[in-house]
C-alpha cells in the first residue's frame, strides 16, 4: 500500500502546485523592441503640449524612446495613416470631427479613450461685452460695426477656424459680412489682451482647459449648438494609428488609460504659458504631485524590458526633473 499512498501524495502535491488546477495569471504582455520608438504628434497647442509631455515622461521612464514631430492637425492624421505617427492625444470633438472623419472612415486611425471630459470650445467674449448684451450667436451680426466685422481665430487650417469660415460662407447667423482673422494661439491671445485692456468689443475662439479662463473674465456664447455642439461642450480623445494596439499592446494599455481633469490642464498650461516653464518640467511636477491620479494607469503595464512600470516611473520621479 505504501507505493499507492506515495502516488496519491504526489498527485496531491501536483494539484496544489500553481497552475495545476487553474491556469496561473499570465504576465503582462511586453512590447517588441520595435515599439520602443513611439511617435506623438505635436500640433503646437498648449493643452496638447501639456498632456503629450506627461505621456512622453511616462514612456521615457518605461524605456521607450518618445518622439514629438511638429505637424498640423490634418497632417497628423495623414502621418498616422502612413505609419509615421503612432499616437495623438488631442482629438477635440465635436469641433475636430471634420479633420478626423475621413481617417476614421477608412480605418486608418482609431479612438481608444476619452482623456478629457467637461471641456469647452466655442466663440467667446469678455464679460463686459456679455454684460452689454452680446450673449448668443444670433447677437453677433448686430454688433458688427463695433466688432469691425471681425472674429478672431487660430492658425490657418485649425478645426475651429473651419467651422467659423463655414458660418461666414453660408451667411449663418447673418455673418456673411464678417471675416475671420487667422493667427496663432499666442497672436489671438495678444489681441484679446489688448482689447480687454482697452475695453473694446471682441469675439474670439475660446476654449477650456486653457489659462485664458483664469486670466481673463470671459463668457462662452450660447446658440452655437449646431456648429460647436451643445453649450460649446467638448471632449478630447486619444487616437492611435490602425494596428498599433495589436503591434504594441503594452504601450496601448497605457495610452488608453491616460486622462486628466480640466483643472489639471488649466494648471499645467498656465505654468507653460505664464511662467515659461518647459512642458517636460511641468509634466514631471504634475506626476510628482498627483501619484493617485496616475498610479492606476500603470496596472499591468511594464517597461520595454518587462520590469514593473510603476516602479520605473517612481524611480524617475525620485531622480528629479
Amino acid at each position: 500500500m505504501r507505493p499507492v499512498r506515495a502516488l496519491f501524495a504526489g498527485l496531491a502535491l501536483l494539484c496544489a502546485a500553481p497552475g495545476a488546477g487553474a491556469r496561473a495569471a499570465a504576465p503582462p504582455a511586453m512590447d517588441a523592441p520595435s515599439c520602443a520608438p513611439i511617435r506623438f504628434s505635436d500640433v503646437g497647442w498648449t493643452d496638447a503640449e501639456a498632456v503629450t509631455a506627461v505621456a512622453v515622461r511616462l514612456f521615457d521612464a518605461l524605456g521607450y524612446r518618445p518622439q514629438e514631430p511638429m505637424l498640423t492637425l490634418t497632417m497628423t492624421y495623414v502621418a498616422m495613416r502612413d505609419h509615421r505617427v503612432d499616437a495623438f492625444l488631442s482629438n477635440w470633438e465635436p469641433s475636430g470631427h471634420l479633420a478626423i472623419a475621413p481617417f476614421l472612415a477608412d480605418g486608418s486611425v482609431q479612438r481608444i479613450a476619452t482623456n478629457l471630459s467637461g471641456a469647452h470650445y466655442t466663440l467667446a467674449v469678455p464679460d463686459y461685452v456679455w454684460n452689454a448684451g452680446l450673449h448668443d450667436y444670433k447677437d453677433i451680426a448686430s454688433w458688427g460695426r463695433w466688432l469691425g466685422y471681425m472674429i478672431f481665430g487660430l492658425e490657418a487650417g485649425n478645426d475651429g477656424n473651419a467651422l467659423v469660415l463655414a458660418m461666414i460662407r453660408d451667411n449663418q447667423f447673418d455673418l456673411g459680412r464678417f471675416r475671420l482673422v487667422e493667427s496663432s494661439e499666442q497672436g489671438m491671445l495678444s489681441q484679446l489682451d489688448r482689447d480687454v485692456q482697452s475695453h473694446r468689443p471682441i469675439v474670439f475662439l475660446g476654449w477650456e482647459p486653457h489659462p485664458m479662463n483664469m486670466r481673463f473674465p470671459i463668457r462662452y456664447l450660447t446658440g452655437g449648438e449646431a456648429v460647436f455642439g451643445p453649450d460649446g461642450g467638448a471632449s478630447v480623445h486619444t487616437v492611435i494609428r490602425a494596428g498599433y494596439d495589436a503591434t504594441c499592446p503594452n504601450a496601448t494599455r497605457l495610452l488608453a488609460r491616460i486622462h486628466f481633469t480640466v483643472q489639471d490642464e488649466n494648471t499645467m498650461m498656465q505654468a507653460i504659458q505664464r511662467d515659461r516653464i518647459k512642458p517636460s518640467t511641468v509634466a514631471w511636477q504634475w506626476l510628482h504631485d498627483h501619484p493617485a491620479a496616475w498610479a492606476g494607469w500603470l496596472d499591468d503595464v511594464v517597461t520595454i524590458d518587462g520590469r514593473s512600470g510603476r516602479a520605473a516611473v517612481e524611480a524617475m520621479l525620485q531622480r528629479g526633473a
